[in-house]
């Protein structure tokens, strides 16, 4: 029993009993700081989230936005290192689903296939939904006063995009423009009703140059009735240190909303 006691009496002192000089044990670093976390997101630019940095009216090799600022704040802190390419959509997705050799995005909504496939990091920011449609074809507007209108009606949409949020499955989209020069051109071709997008990104676009909006042919109104569109981070489940990545990314953007700074970096973008 003695000897029981004075073993943990000895234990509980072990670390006031340490040589001058010495240093208690570290915890060990984290594998991210090893590595360099690859991001990729669309080439077709999702401005103010994600766009290419223009100087003098041209793009930049740059890639700027609030999702840029948001992951460089979270990455910054931690003392990992990051690159951002823009690719096809589809590529992009099939790269990160693979785990090499991108780790990751920043921009992705929700559905089925993609929880199943990839994490999804909590949602650190939303969008507001809008149909738009030609005035060229439709002068009087379009019918629409649910999301229940929408199948009534040709949509068209981008490749590779999500609009199952819409309640739209796949195959209900005519999802054959690559970019929205191309599927604005479409519509106003009567080659389909309507398309659907963020309010938020058609806005974006006009800031970085392109100013989908202030075409007088183009109309566009909010889906009534539908709730704002979370978009989240969407990390490899194959790649490399994925729980640490994705455990580091959720503490990081709940930190930022804690200390109001993630709606800061917002209205840097959207006042």
């Amino acid at each position: 029993m003695h000897d029981l006691r004075r073993l943990a009496i000895g234990c509980a002192l072990a670390v006031a009993c340490l040589p001058l000089g010495a240093e208690e044990p570290r915890a060990p670093q984290t594998p991210l700081r090893g590595m360099t976390v690859k991001i990729c997101e669309d080439a077709g630019e999702w401005p103010p989230y994600t766009y290419f940095e223009r100087v003098g009216g041209k793009p930049t090799a740059r890639v700027r936005g609030f999702a840029i600022d948001v992951i460089d704040a979270i990455f910054g802190k931690a003392g990992v290192s990051y690159s951002v390419d823009l690719l096809p959509w589809v590529r992009c997705q099939k790269e990160i689903e693979q785990g090499a050799p991108y780790h990751m995005a920043l921009n992705a909504s929700y559905n089925e296939s993609r929880a199943k496939t990839y994490l999804l990091s909590r949602a650190y920011y939303r969008t507001t939904n809008y149909y738009f449609y030609s005035r060229r074809q439709h002068p009087d507007g379009l019918a629409i006063a649910s999301l229940a209108d929408l199948p009534k009606y040709r949509v068209c949409g981008l490749f590779g995009y999500n609009y199952e949020t819409y309640g739209l499955k796949p195959g209900m989209v005519d999802q054959g423009a690559r970019d929205f020069p191309a599927l604005i051109a479409k519509l106003h071709a009567g080659r389909c009703d309507l398309f659907l997008e963020k309010y938020e990104v058609m806005a974006g676009f006009s800031a970085i140059g392109q100013p989908f909006l202030a075409d007088r042919d183009l109309a566009g109104k909010s889906v009534p009735g539908m709730a704002p569109t979370e978009f989240y981070m969407m990390v490899s489940r194959r790649g490399e240190h994925a729980d640490q990545l994705i455990r580091l990314i959720n503490d990081g953007i709940a930190e930022l909303e804690a200390s109001r700074q993630l709606e800061r970096m917002l209205k840097k973008y959207i006042p």
